[in-house]
């Protein structure tokens, strides 16, 4: 998997919800229908995209660039078990869904927040040793 396609991969999304972030109407809060992607298993779709990416775009692994396909070579579809057409619903419906959206996002941001602390904090312990 490309880091250009990996990009497209959250930029869309993230485009979409700011298109259609103009405020929740009561449509957003309905519920999620049985074929589309939970708010959880959403969430965690989006969160291990933005790892994914954040992951490649440091090159945490020290790789000579002609070889970063092959080392980040990891799909969050595949690790969730979610298909793609699964995952393209789900875009479509919460694009659609806009508070709906709006709360997996502030999932994914809170999670990768804890993540940083936790961290910030194994520095600090580290530190402190």
């Amino acid at each position: 998997m490309s880091v250009s396609f990996v990009k497209k991969i959250i930029l869309l999304p993230l485009t979409l919800f700011f298109v259609f972030a103009c405020g929740q109407s009561e449509e957003d809060k309905n519920t999620i229908p049985d074929n589309i992607l939970n708010e959880e298993t959403f969430t965690k779709v989006l969160l291990d995209f933005a790892l994914a990416e954040s992951a490649s775009n440091i090159n945490v692994k020290n790789v000579p660039s002609e070889r970063l396909d092959s080392t980040y070579a990891f799909d969050p579809l595949v690790e969730n078990k979610v298909t793609r057409a699964q995952y393209d619903s789900a875009i479509v419906f919460y694009s659609k869904h806009p508070g709906l959206y709006k709360k997996v996002y502030e999932n994914v941001l809170t999670s990768l927040s804890k993540m940083q602390v936790k961290k910030d904090t194994a520095k600090v312990d580290q530190v402190l040793k």
